[in-house]
């Protein structure tokens, strides 16, 4: 059975790198595990990366070894071809849909939280949308 991990080992990227600290694959799979939970920025997600528990984790369910310092792991990210990443993401994603055969209902929903609009003069107004994978109980994307 193939991790989250393996589906990013394919990974192209702008130049040559040997992963001799970390690899390009394990990165992705830290920011990727780091939004999951709601992280908003890669500042967010190593500060939570180097946490113990979570260096635990990373290293029990994904075999990360080293958890790359902030800069490195910024670097990391910048060489990845973003056409590359998307292609491994959606293999990942559909690798989590159980029955390809079978048709999903996809909800979509859109908010204007009330209280942005008087805020109008300090930004943009805030608006979400959510779509959901309904039979399955996922969240594909939620913006805001």
């Amino acid at each position: 059975m193939k991790t989250l991990i393996d589906y990013f080992e394919d990974l192209e990227t702008t130049r040559e790198y040997d992963g001799y600290f970390c690899s390009v694959a394990d990165a992705i799979t830290i920011v990727i595990l780091g939004s999951i939970c709601g992280l908003k920025n890669v500042s967010q997600i190593h500060q939570w990366a180097t946490n113990e528990k979570i260096k635990k984790f990373l290293k029990e369910k994904f075999q990360i070894e080293k958890v790359p310092c902030y800069y490195w792991l910024l670097c990391l990210l910048k060489i990845v071809k973003p056409d590359s990443l998307n292609k491994c993401f959606v293999r990942w994603v559909e690798s989590q849909i159980p029955d390809k055969s079978k048709e999903y209902t996809v909800a979509v929903d859109g908010k204007t939280i009330r209280s942005t609009t008087k805020m109008s003069g300090c930004g943009n107004i805030l608006h979400i949308i959510s779509v959901y994978i309904s039979e399955l109980g996922m969240m594909l994307v939620q913006k805001g």
